[in-house]
């Protein structure tokens, strides 16, 4: 099934409780498309909020080539889902589920050489050549958020795990001075989550832009709201309107809302 915008425009107005946002700009705050902007922040973080499935890691991907195929992008946000669920759930336990929600973005489109073209200079009366420009549309890059990853899961390895722990670090085991605090064991997971989806999947490139995680702990703010709600805040910019959230969000292969 895929979201409606009469389904979005009456969870919007179905929202309640605090708002959360904890500082805003005055130029701004009157606005209508800001008002309803934070709406639907403020709802989706209430329905994090409601849920067991807070988020902790924001995952960026970017292609490696100008990717303008929609269909495409969301057969890759199912891909990664099942990679997740593969490597660290792979007998689907709820007590080891994690929560994931895509949010895709164009970049802005941009005024690019095409060819060159033969013009003549009237003033030198001489022949010379200048670039014919188009407009390229800007591509698509994905925020996920994803929940947890239990601890258990980390320090009791399955097999794909522990062969992946000696890809990443050389050694059979987890080293010792990465599970002195939860720092260390949060920088294994999040290893472990860039391993796996950078080995699986194929539209991930190499490079350190390609492929980019930010924990919570180490997210500051964005636009009044912080930690995780600062995440939330970064990966809902563009919705301005219920147009927007049918755009961004990839309901199908998101778990959060339930609008059914």
């Amino acid at each position: 099934m895929t979201a409606t915008k009469t389904q979005y425009r009456e969870w919007i107005k179905r929202r309640y409780g605090s708002i959360h946002q904890e500082s805003s700009e005055e130029r701004y705050e009157t606005k209508r498309w800001k008002i309803t902007q934070n709406n639907i922040r403020d709802t989706f973080i209430d329905e994090y909020r409601g849920s067991e499935f807070i988020p902790t890691y924001m995952v960026t991907r970017t292609y490696y080539h100008d990717q303008n195929n929609i269909k495409q992008v969301k057969e890759d946000n199912d891909r990664m889902n099942r990679v997740v669920e593969d490597f660290l759930n792979p007998r689907n336990r709820m007590d080891y589920y994690i929560c994931k929600d895509h949010f895709i973005e164009t970049h802005k489109d941009k005024l690019v050489k095409k060819k060159p073209v033969k013009v003549k200079n009237t003033i030198m009366n001489e022949w010379d050549f200048d670039w014919e420009m188009e407009i390229k549309k800007g591509s698509f890059h994905v925020h996920s958020l994803f929940s947890e990853i239990d601890d258990e899961v980390v320090l009791n390895p399955n097999g794909k795990i522990r062969k992946s722990i000696e890809k990443i670090y050389g050694m059979e085991t987890i080293p010792v001075s990465l599970l002195e605090n939860d720092e260390g064991l949060t920088r294994v997971k999040t290893d472990l989550l860039e391993y796996a989806l950078r080995k699986r999947c194929d539209f991930i490139g190499n490079s350190a832009m390609s492929l980019d995680i930010q924990v919570i702990h180490e997210y500051g703010e964005f636009d009044g709201y912080r930690g995780w709600k600062g995440m939330v805040a970064y990966v809902t910019k563009t919705m301005y309107n219920v147009d927007n959230m049918v755009q961004v969000y990839d309901y199908n292969n998101s778990d959060i809302l339930d609008l059914a």
